[in-house]
């Protein structure tokens, strides 16, 4: 037979036991203490809580790409008006416009055009025309003409430039006549119509200085 348990060992193991039993039933007590999970009611829907969703990065609005000026292709315009121009009558064939071209490479060597309008004071068109035949002063490069589009309407044009000198044009041969309803008053002409190679035009586009209507005689 083995040796007897010393009382130390057999107070120990007791002690063991009991603390295990009290540890057990406090386990227990614990699971039985706890309230019942509540059971869904008959035909409840659970409900489910969106899942946020994360917002998608906008796409970064495009720079747009400015749409470059043309180059102004001459520089103010020089003009010789016709002085006085009666009502129901004519000037002489006086007029003289000079168009300079602004660098030795604003026009590009490619055709374009543009038109001269008269205006009498009142603004109307249709009182004024352009008398006489005209003549242009252009190097051989422009390859430059002139024809009326219109009674009071003026069109220059060109065919092409040799971007190495100045070229000027220089219209001469026209007068202006005005019929007897015409606005007594300075007589206006606006530039425009530029296309083509002229499309940068000038900065000045009304030109007030090419005469003036008077009452007949």
């Amino acid at each position: 037979m083995g040796r007897p348990m010393s009382e130390r060992t057999f107070r120990a193991v007791v002690a063991a036991v009991l603390i295990g039993a009290l540890v057990l039933a406090s386990v227990v007590a614990f699971a039985v203490l706890q309230p019942p999970s509540p059971s869904p009611a008959p035909g409840a829907t659970a409900t489910v809580r969106p899942t946020a969703t994360a917002r998608p990065t906008p796409s970064p609005t495009p720079t747009p790409t400015p749409t470059p000026t043309p180059q102004l292709v001459f520089e103010e315009v020089g003009v010789t008006g016709v002085g006085s121009v009666p009502r129901g009558g004519a000037s002489g064939t006086t007029l003289v416009l000079r168009f300079v071209e602004s660098s030795v490479d604003a026009i590009p060597g490619a055709a374009g055009s543009f038109t001269v309008t008269l205006t009498d004071h009142a603004g109307v068109g249709t009182t004024l025309a352009f008398t006489g035949t005209a003549s242009l002063d252009a190097p051989g490069s422009l390859g430059a003409s002139a024809e009326l589009a219109a009674g009071n309407v003026l069109r220059i044009s060109i065919v092409g430039s040799d971007r190495v000198n100045i070229e000027p044009i220089t219209v001469t041969g026209l007068g202006i006549n005005a019929s007897a309803d015409a606005a007594l008053g300075p007589i206006s002409a606006t530039l425009g119509g530029f296309s083509g190679s002229l499309a940068g035009g000038v900065a000045n586009v009304v030109l007030a200085s090419l005469g003036s209507v008077v009452a007949g005689q």
